[in-house]
């Protein structure tokens, strides 16, 4: 059930550059298709994700974690249909997928990995240690052990995987090895997590966040970030708050720069204006869907423009 499941059509090489200066949008690596899954929906109280936030809690997927599903009361999730189900109804089949990235371990971005059976699973640097073994081997868990049990799980490493800085990143590692597709270091929200830059156009680039933030105001720094509160007994929605709001300021300088469009996993902004699978996101910067998104951007939050 990941809130965050996009799908990214392109061949793969068999050498990673290590000589591309990813700094520079020299507009001469390919083109990646990308499109959106709405694959489910949770509720995100007020008070976990602002500081100034509301107390209020809403009401109450059976194989998650038992401490995933003490905080149903709260998050309501709901998936009519998982990434499968979607994918069979358009021209990405299932069995074509070859590799799962994960922007991080948390239940609503990895659902259930075995349905690909046949996909390799890539998670980021430090994401094995910060959720093994998982549950049920730790009762506890908030991390299913299937993702970390997988024999085809991959983790990416620091020390022996290519990185170099892109924009206000210090760390990208080029995933196709020609510029397309960049993971990108984003730290804050757990040990490991990604985010990703995906190239769908002429001088025109994707950034899809995962968790990075949950929410446009806090993207747009119109509300301060929750230190106190978070799910169960942590005191935010983030592992490191001022580590969190150090990759927001980097995602800031990008969606600033007018030819980057920041996708955040949870943003309720895009649903209903960014299309969906079957539908690609390549072409956003002139579609009418992102002129109104924008106009409705200047609108509330005019002092941050």
């Amino acid at each position: 059930m990941p809130a965050d499941w996009l799908d990214i059509q392109k061949d793969r090489p068999r050498r990673l550059s290590t000589s591309m200066d990813l700094t520079q949008d020299t507009g001469k690596s390919p083109f990646v298709d990308v499109y959106a899954l709405p694959t489910g929906k949770l509720y995100l109280p007020d008070r976990w994700l602002f500081e100034d936030g509301d107390d209020d809690m809403l009401r109450d997927l059976e194989n998650n974690p038992e401490s995933i599903r003490q905080d149903y009361q709260y998050i309501d999730p709901a998936v009519t249909k998982d990434a499968v189900d979607l994918l069979e109804a358009g021209p990405v089949t299932p069995s074509s997928v070859n590799t799962v990235i994960f922007s991080h371990l948390h239940f609503d971005h990895t659902g259930d990995c075995t349905r690909f059976p046949d996909a390799d699973l890539l998670v980021g640097p430090g994401s094995k240690a910060a959720a093994s073994p998982g549950w049920p081997v730790a009762a506890e868990s908030p991390f299913s052990s299937s993702t970390l049990q997988s024999p085809r799980l991959r983790e990416l490493s620091f020390e022996t995987d290519v990185w170099e800085r892109y924009g206000p990143f210090p760390r990208a590692y080029d995933y196709f090895g020609d510029g397309s597709f960049l993971l990108v270091d984003t730290p804050g929200h757990m040990d490991g997590h990604l985010g990703a830059i995906a190239h769908t156009g002429e001088d025109e680039r994707v950034f899809m966040g995962g968790d990075c933030c949950h929410h446009r105001s806090l993207l747009e720094g119109s509300r301060p970030i929750s230190v106190t509160v978070g799910p169960g007994p942590a005191p935010s929605f983030h592992s490191d708050p001022k580590e969190a709001m150090q990759t927001i300021e980097k995602i800031r300088v990008l969606d600033k720069k007018g030819n980057v469009l920041v996708a955040l996993a949870h943003d309720a902004r895009l649903e209903g204006k960014m299309p969906e699978y079957p539908l690609a996101l390549n072409g956003w910067r002139d579609s009418s869907w992102k002129k109104e998104l924008d106009a409705e951007l200047a609108r509330d939050y005019p002092s941050q423009l």
